[in-house]
């Protein structure tokens, strides 16, 4: 993390409970260039965590609004977001430009007489699809300062940029000083050189005229997303270690804010969402919020034993054993679908393994090669091709890789090999994960693949 950032004392809050909530309406008929250019806003609240204690020593229904924090938090920022949709029959150009000054400046940049430029298509990977723009990111001055800015808009962009082959930002100055006059030639060209840097963090690179450009198919957008993660949860450690070692001053009363009971029947858990565990917060009824993973929990058996996570491991482990060759993962998945998505994810790797490990042209080429691994059950979001959009594995092995249920689609290897549509250049398969999982295989099975492999070597 930067040596330049603020000391962690003057963070009002820990950031691991920053939410973004998105937000996009539109008419069921849309009018004027709706369906061309879409405007995403995503508010940045702040949601107090139940359990933490509160320095005022206010007890339940306080005047101090900590209900309020608990349930239904505060703004601290927002970022604003366009989505500009290809192949509307819409001049992308004259939409950008009713709309906005801003968005046409980018547009233009990035266009040439309606379609994507050669300077566009020469900087991007695959430049097929949407333009999705960063147009604002603002956060609240006691935030600032703390590299969130980045680590929002690089959430809010793995969100949103489905779709989308680029993402598009023209850095440029917010706000205006309280004395106008200080806004000079230099403090804007400043200003703009600290904020590009700020997106080059997330992925963006120099482009044309100010503008940059993020390819949403590189890998390198990915891995730094992963690394502001990884700051964000440093932050919230720091956050915490000095909260706990802070002295109080005498007689402060400090005690944490007693937590509300559910209502009865509630069946929240405490790795589910805040909406699955609301429990008509504004009706009194409570909730507890999930610990964040960058708490750091008591991991001891007792502390696990607590959170729920042995009862949920032994879940997952239960369901895992009962699968053989023949099972349908996906009457499973629905066995573990409430569970915390870690263990989701764990146990879903643990049943499959990506398309992308084995090597299928020789089986392809000669069929009759596949032997055992004919049988073999093979899942993925779009196989047969059905929908709009790439078949991508299931699990977290790809960027675009989807949960394991009952919209899976699912067919032997067999006939995936001889599913030609899924194998042409411009088929459904995704080049990151081949579009595919099989299920795990069997003794036999994994020692038919390795003897073609060895005999192809030879």
């Amino acid at each position: 993390m930067s040596a330049s950032r603020r000391p962690v004392s003057e963070l009002p809050g820990d950031p691991a409970d920053l939410e973004l909530i998105y937000s996009h309406s539109h008419r069921v008929s849309p009018y004027d260039y709706e369906d061309t250019l879409e405007r995403w806003m995503v508010s940045v609240r702040f949601f107090r965590d139940p359990l933490e204690e509160c320095e005022d020593g206010c007890a339940e229904g306080c005047a101090g609004g900590c209900d309020d924090l608990v349930d239904d938090g505060t703004q601290v920022g927002y970022l604003r977001l366009w989505r500009l949709r290809d192949y509307t029959g819409a001049d992308r150009w004259m939409v950008a430009d009713s709309e906005s000054g801003d968005l046409e400046s980018i547009v233009s940049t990035v266009l040439d007489q309606g379609e994507y430029s050669a300077a566009f298509e020469e900087a991007i990977e695959c430049p097929v699809g949407d333009l999705l723009i960063l147009d604002r990111v603002h956060l609240a001055k006691q935030r600032r300062g703390f590299g969130l800015g980045p680590m929002l808009a690089a959430e809010a962009i793995r969100r949103l940029a489905g779709g989308s082959c680029a993402v598009a930002a023209e850095p440029g100055m917010a706000e205006w000083p309280d004395n106008r006059d200080e806004a000079t030639d230099e403090y804007r060209a400043a200003a703009k050189q600290k904020i590009g840097a700020l997106w080059e963090s997330i992925g963006f690179c120099s482009f044309q005229d100010g503008v940059q450009l993020l390819d949403t198919s590189l890998q390198e957008p990915i891995d730094l997303l992963d690394r502001r993660r990884a700051e964000l949860a440093q932050l919230s450690a720091a956050y915490q270690e000095h909260h706990r070692a802070r002295p109080q001053a005498p007689g402060a009363g400090v005690r944490a804010r007693p937590a509300r009971a559910c209502r009865p029947g509630c069946v929240g858990t405490r790795f589910g969402t805040r909406a699955a565990h609301r429990c008509n917060a504004r009706s009194g009824a409570g909730m507890v919020r999930p610990p964040h993973r960058a708490q750091q929990p008591d991991r001891s058996g007792e502390g696990l034993r607590r959170l729920g996570v042995e009862p949920e491991r032994a879940t997952a482990l239960g369901v895992a054993a009962r699968a053989t060759d023949l099972t349908d993962l996906r009457e499973l998945a629905i066995q573990v679908k409430d569970l915390h998505f870690g263990l989701r994810e764990a146990w879903a790797a643990a049943l499959t393994f990506p398309g992308r490990l084995i090597d299928l042209e020789p089986l392809r080429r000669d069929p009759h090669l596949l032997g055992p691994l004919a049988d073999v059950f093979v899942y993925g979001s779009n196989l047969t091709g059905r929908y709009q959009g790439r078949s991508h594995a299931v699990g977290g092995d790809c960027r675009h890789s989807r949960h394991l249920g009952r919209q899976t689609e699912r067919m032997t290897l067999a006939e995936l090999v001889g599913h030609e549509p899924f194998w042409e250049w411009n088929g459904p398969s995704c080049s990151f994960c081949r579009g595919w999982s099989g299920q795990r295989l069997t003794a036999a099975q994994h020692a038919h693949y390795a003897t073609v492999l060895s005999s192809r070597s030879r």
